[in-house]
């Protein structure tokens, strides 16, 4: 693990309260470095902080980013890295998902956070199942107070055959700093990753 790069990778505190935290990153990669996995698809790059760290885990990365100003910003904070692919486009829209290859193995879903898009970002990740091959999906923000949409999303994904592989990142009661002086506690763990497959 590149102990480096993660420190260089702002925590999810303050200004960066929307991003992974260095914890669940962590945790991502310990579950991921033993794995045949090799093409990862990020649905929401945000400013770019996880999209830089899954370069680092995978050969070929994919990322999606609607909000022009956010694309730009990932764009510079991945400077150098050859092999992220930036979309500025809609995560919703079929048409934005033409140039990514069919064999993504690993796909991190931190996008829209209604049950609604949950839901359709999660029947998008299954796409990319193939016969004989675990896909994984890879959630942040499954324990966040306000986003109530993704943990349900998530069960109902579960009820209906996604398997729980681990939960990753801070615990149930982790506060997270905004810049505006309040804060939330996460109510479940950060993140989760699930499967489908074998």
């Amino acid at each position: 693990m590149n102990n480096k790069l993660l420190e260089q990778i702002p925590d999810k505190q303050l200004e960066w309260k929307d991003t992974t935290s260095r914890l669940w990153k962590k945790d991502m990669y310990e579950f991921f470095k033993d794995k045949d996995v090799k093409k990862c698809l990020e649905i929401g790059t945000n400013h770019g902080w996880t999209a830089l760290w899954c370069s680092e885990m995978f050969d070929e990365v994919y990322t999606i980013e609607y909000d022009p100003g956010r694309f730009q910003s990932a764009q510079k904070h991945c400077a150098g890295r050859d092999n992220i692919n930036f979309i500025n486009g809609d995560a919703y829209n079929d048409a934005t998902y033409l140039n990514i290859p069919i064999d993504i193995d690993v796909v991190v879903i931190d996008c829209i956070h209604t049950f609604e898009a949950v839901i359709m970002d999660i029947n998008r990740a299954l796409k990319y199942y193939k016969e004989g091959k675990k896909v994984y999906l890879v959630f942040d923000d499954y324990g966040h107070p306000q986003s109530t949409g993704v943990y349900q999303a998530i069960h109902q994904a579960i009820d209906q055959g996604l398997t729980i592989e681990e939960y990753i990142g801070q615990p149930a009661g982790y506060v997270v700093q905004r810049p505006n002086n309040t804060q939330f506690q996460l109510i479940h763990q950060e993140g989760i990753i699930l499967s489908y497959g074998i």
